[in-house]
C-alpha cells in the first residue's frame, strides 16, 4: 500500500479537496494523461475510479514536498483561459492545472466566515501541494476558477516569486458568450455576482432595488467589470514585472507569438521546435472543453453569430459597462502587456 509520504512526494496525487470540518486534504490520483482528458479538475470530469487518500493538514511535512516555481493564469471567464492552461502542458517545461477545486474550497470556507489566519495557512499549504512538479518539469502553471480571483491578491502575496497572466474577453465577446448559453448562462452570471458580493469585490455598488432592475447581461457586465477592478488593484500592488494582461482575441491572433511570450512570462524558454509544436498542437486546434476540432475562425464565427442575434442588447449593455467603468476610472480594454 502506498504511504502518505509517497503520495505527498508525487504530483500525480492531486490535492483535490480541503475539508474544513476535520482539517484535511483529500488527494486523488490523477496522472498527466487524465489531466489531458478532463475539461476541468472537478468530480464531474475526473474518473470516479481514481484512488483517493485523506491526509490531515497537521500531518503534512512541508520539508518533504518537491517544489517547482508556481505561476498563475487568472481569468474573467470565456476568454480562452483553458486553452492557455492546456498550452502549458509541455513535458520538460511545465504542467498546466485547470481549475483545481481545492482553491474553490478555500473561497467557500472564507465566505462562511473562516478566520483570515486559518485561511492563509490552508491556502499556503494548498499552493505548496499544487507546486509539486510532474517529472522533470521546471514549473507548474495553475489556472484557478474565476471565483478564486477574490483570493488572487493573497495568492500572489504568499508567493513572492510567482508571476501571473490576467486574461479577459472583450466585453462584447463576453456578453455574446453568455447570451449563447441561454438560461443556464444567464443564471450562472447571477450566481457568480452573488459570490462577488459575498467576497466584497464588486466594482460598483448598487442599491438593492437597482440590482433587481439590472438585466441578465447587465449582471454579466458588472461581474466582468469587477474582475477588471481586481486586476487593476493587483497591477497597482504587484507591478508589471509580475503581472501581464491579455485579451482573448490578441492571444489567438498569433499562436506562435503567444507561446513564446507567455512562456517567457513564466521564465520558461522552449526550444524553437518545441514552441512551434505547442503553437500547432491541441491547445490551439481542439476545443478545450469538448475535445473537438476548433480554431480561431470557429470561435469568431460563433461569437459573431451570437452578437448578431443579440446585437441590440449586447450593444446597449456594452455601452452601459463602459459608462460605469468611466465613472470609476477603469480601463475596459487595456493593452495586452503579456504579449510584449
Amino acid at each position: 500500500m502506498i504511504t502518505d509520504r509517497e503520495i505527498l512526494q508525487d504530483a500525480e496525487w492531486l490535492p483535490h479537496r480541503y475539508d474544513e470540518t476535520n482539517g484535511s486534504f483529500r488527494f486523488r490520483h490523477v496522472p498527466r494523461g487524465i489531466h489531458r482528458e478532463a475539461a476541468f479538475l472537478t468530480d464531474e470530469h475526473l474518473p470516479d475510479t481514481a484512488a483517493e487518500r485523506v491526509i490531515p493538514l497537521a500531518r503534512i511535512d512541508r520539508r518533504i514536498l518537491p517544489a517547482a516555481p508556481i505561476h498563475f493564469v487568472f481569468h474573467s471567464a470565456y476568454c480562452c483561459s483553458t486553452l492557455v492552461a492546456r498550452m502549458f502542458d509541455a513535458p520538460g517545461y511545465s504542467m498546466g492545472l485547470v481549475e483545481p477545486v481545492v482553491l474553490n474550497d478555500v473561497v467557500g470556507w472564507r465566505r462562511r466566515g473562516a478566520q483570515p489566519e486559518k485561511i492563509a495557512a490552508v491556502l499556503d499549504m494548498a499552493l505548496a501541494l499544487l507546486a509539486r512538479p510532474f517529472g522533470d518539469d521546471r514549473a507548474v502553471v495553475v489556472k484557478p476558477s474565476n471565483i478564486v480571483n477574490s483570493l488572487a491578491p493573497a495568492i500572489m502575496g504568499l508567493r513572492a516569486d510567482a508571476h501571473a497572466i490576467l486574461l479577459y474577453a472583450p466585453i462584447e465577446d463576453f456578453l455574446a458568450s453568455i447570451a449563447v448559453k441561454g438560461l443556464w448562462g444567464r443564471r450562472w452570471v447571477r450566481q457568480a455576482l452573488i459570490g462577488q458580493m459575498q467576497d466584497g469585490v464588486l466594482a460598483q455598488q448598487f442599491a438593492p432595488d437597482e440590482m433587481f432592475e439590472l438585466t441578465d447581461l447587465q449582471v454579466a457586465g458588472l461581474g466582468w467589470l469587477s474582475h477588471h477592478s481586481i486586476y487593476r488593484k493587483m497591477q497597482d500592488r504587484f507591478g508589471a514585472g509580475r503581472l501581464g494582461i491579455c485579451d482573448s482575441r490578441s492571444l489567438l491572433a498569433e499562436p506562435a507569438e503567444t507561446v513564446t511570450k507567455f512562456f517567457a512570462r513564466f521564465e520558461l524558454h522552449p526550444d524553437p521546435e518545441d514552441s512551434a509544436a505547442i503553437a500547432a498542437g491541441p491547445a490551439f486546434t481542439r476545443n478545450s472543453k469538448e475535445s473537438t476540432s476548433y480554431s480561431r475562425s470557429d470561435r469568431e464565427r460563433q461569437i459573431a453569430a451570437t452578437r448578431e442575434a443579440n446585437s441590440d442588447e449586447i450593444a446597449k449593455v456594452a455601452e452601459w459597462v463602459r459608462v460605469v467603468a468611466d465613472g470609476i476610472g477603469l480601463d475596459v480594454a487595456p493593452v495586452s502587456s503579456a504579449l510584449r
